[in-house]
């Protein structure tokens, strides 16, 4: 699972690089949050074994933006480049649900952070973030 991890994170980090090009208005503010996004799971990861409260403030950040992600996502706003496929907007009721569903694994994560849990429960809780964003992915990104 940790393999699986690490390479859809570092796919996902090259392709983005490239992806931006040329995006305007609400899709490049949620592209530029998602790309945040990212760069914060990757941070996590990377103190699962260390500092706590890199974790619990990264985790923070995920939370905020899954809060008000649905507000980026304005019904039409499809233009390239952007990856959002038009089941979105079929299934907005899903798609709302599903950046809940990562706002609560977040939230999760941080409060195991700030109460001192041990790497094996750090590492379930950022699984169980990561399990959300596949989850939205997989059903509403190209």
């Amino acid at each position: 699972m940790k393999y699986v991890l690490t390479v859809i994170i570092s796919a996902t980090l090259s392709v983005n690089a490239f992806a931006h090009e040329g995006a305007e208005g609400v899709i490049k503010e949620r592209m530029d949050r998602f790309k945040e996004n990212k760069e914060a799971m990757k941070a996590i990861k990377g103190n699962l074994s260390g500092d706590a409260a890199v974790i619990a403030q990264k985790a923070s950040e995920i939370e905020a933006w899954a809060n008000e992600m649905v507000n980026f996502f304005p019904e039409g706003s499809t233009q390239s480049p952007s990856e959002a496929l038009p089941a979105i907007w079929d299934n907005f009721d899903d798609f709302t649900a599903k950046a809940s569903a990562n706002a609560k694994a977040a939230a999760n994560l941080k409060t195991l952070a700030q109460s001192g849990a041990d790497a094996g429960a750090l590492t379930n809780g950022f699984k169980a973030l990561g399990k959300t964003c596949k989850d939205c992915h997989n059903d509403y990104k190209e």
